[in-house]
């Protein structure tokens, strides 16, 4: 079966008709944004169901999503504005799950694709994915499937995806799309075979200094040994308690390192021959016998030492590598639930107040401007703005006329977005009295919410707090960094 088809018959038409309403945006581009966001986002269902823990999220979001919001589409949009905010807040998990801090970027090639404002394309993909979700849920309960037969099923859509992506849209996702799981998996799988070359080759090289080195030793032993025979053939009373001396000593000595065995072994091996020696030939057999024990029991602990380094560096690399992985996924479960809260704030929408938010042009790296790309972009960073454009009277809490309208701009986004609360920080340079700056930077900070409240902001939405010259973000000792840490700024509260 074709999902794809599916969704297009029951929710496409009706969806894109109310949501162009609801965003004030032509029904075409809004058709023509939807038709690229179904599949990319089945098809982000279908790679994430090829992680087992990705499975098992997505089959359990999908079986408990409310199928019935299938039935009425129009019904929902005409509930108001607070039946749409909470489809968006839906969506909202939705992305967050099948995206990540992706989802700013499939904003950006949506809006792209589409012609859609990038405010527009973003309510419209939160819109689209709980219809999508609920659709999904719906096979899983009609077709009685369990996590196992759900990822085979979104597997089988695949080809469907690809057919159905709008050519331009597809180009844009790159290769990596519905196949990202798989390239993933042999991206390490390769990295980590030339991890394991790199290792047993190291290890082999190692393995073969030492035997090598054995082997040389070896041979000094024997020739050695030739010319110890020859010298100490009167000796051998002598030479023989001097062997029993040293086997003392390489008792003790084989305790400490095996590197030092070789050490005692060689002479060692020399004397017992020799004292065992009544003729030139046996003398050296011995030696010879005694030698060749010592660099095969050497061999033996390279051969020991090398797979043991072996199996220590891949103990270690896995150990690195799944301590990497339980950050990297903490990092994004933690940063995946603050955007989901934050998210969840802008679920809650005024419609009318929308509609002239979307009229105003924000200034180039205005509070505003930032504010906005923030909301576009999946909620990614820190939630705070800083006001570019707004200045007082010198040593004053007046705001300068003009520049109010970055304070304006602001009110209109948290007019559109009834659900989002404020801090107001203010801050000065270094100058002058520590106290008396602290109180400045409270007075302005207090005007500017007082500019909030006459543009229609509830004062129970915004609080106020003064720095003074806490927190500079500019070095104090020029002028130009003084003027940049003298500033208001605005923090969505979490």
């Amino acid at each position: 079966m074709n999902l794809l088809d599916m969704v297009k018959d029951q929710v496409t038409g009706s969806l894109g008709s109310q949501a162009a309403k609801f965003l004030g945006e032509s029904e075409s581009s809004v058709g023509k944004a939807l038709d690229g966001i179904f599949p990319v986002l089945l098809g982000k269902m279908a790679d994430t169901a090829e992680d087992s823990n990705g499975l098992g999220k997505l089959f359990d979001m999908a079986k408990g999503q409310d199928a019935s919001i299938l039935d009425d589409i129009g019904g929902l949009f005409g509930g108001g504005a607070g039946n749409v905010a909470k489809i968006m807040n839906g969506g909202s998990g939705v992305l967050n799950l099948l995206l990540g801090n992706s989802t700013g970027g499939l904003i950006d090639k949506i809006a792209g694709f589409s012609g859609l404002k990038g405010s527009a394309a973003s309510s419209l993909i939160k819109m689209a994915a709980p219809f999508l979700m609920s659709m999904v849920g719906r096979q899983i309960k009609n077709k009685a499937l369990d996590a196992v037969g759900f990822g085979k099923f979104l597997g089988e859509q695949k080809g469907h995806i690809k057919s159905s992506m709008p050519q331009g849209l597809l180009s844009s996702l790159g290769a990596g799309f519905l196949g990202k799981g798989a390239s993933a998996v042999s991206g390490l799988a390769s990295d980590g075979m030339d991890a394991g070359k790199k290792i047993v080759g190291g290890a082999t090289g190692a393995a073969g200094k030492v035997v090598g080195g054995a082997t040389d030793a070896a041979g000094k032993v024997v020739g050695g040994a030739a010319d110890a025979g020859k010298k100490l053939v009167g000796g051998v009373g002598n030479v023989a308690g001097s062997a029993a001396n040293m086997a003392g000593d390489v008792g003790g000595a084989a305790v400490k390192t095996g590197g030092s065995i070789l050490r005692w072994l060689i002479p060692l091996a020399i004397l017992i021959g020799v004292a065992g020696w009544f003729g030139i030939g046996p003398g050296l057999g011995g030696a010879a016998d005694a030698a060749k024990g010592a660099v095969a029991k050497t061999a033996d602990m390279a051969g020991d030492a090398a797979k043991g380094a072996a199996d220590m560096a891949g103990d270690a690399a896995k150990g690195a590598a799944d301590m990497a992985g339980d950050a990297a996924g903490a990092a994004g479960d933690a940063m995946k639930g603050a955007a989901g809260a934050v998210g969840g704030m802008f679920g809650k929408i005024d419609e009318a107040a929308k509609g002239a938010l979307d009229k105003i042009k924000f200034g180039a790296g205005s509070a505003g401007s930032e504010m906005m790309k923030f909301i576009d972009g999946g909620f990614k960073g820190d939630g705070r703005f800083t006001f570019k454009n707004l200045t007082f009277a010198t040593g004053s809490a007046n705001i300068d006329g003009a520049t109010a309208v970055e304070v304006d701009n602001m009110a209109a986004i948290l007019k559109a977005y009834p659900g989002v609360k404020v801090n107001v920080e203010g801050y000065t340079d270094n100058t002058g009295n520590a106290d008396a700056n602290v109180q400045l930077s409270q007075a302005r900070a207090n005007a500017v919410k007082a500019r909030l409240m006459a543009k229609g902001i509830d004062a129970a939405r915004v609080n106020t707090k003064g720095f003074g010259a806490a927190n500079p973000v500019a070095d104090n000792g020029s002028a130009e960094g003084r003027a940049q840490n003298r500033r208001i700024e605005m923090v969505i509260m979490k």
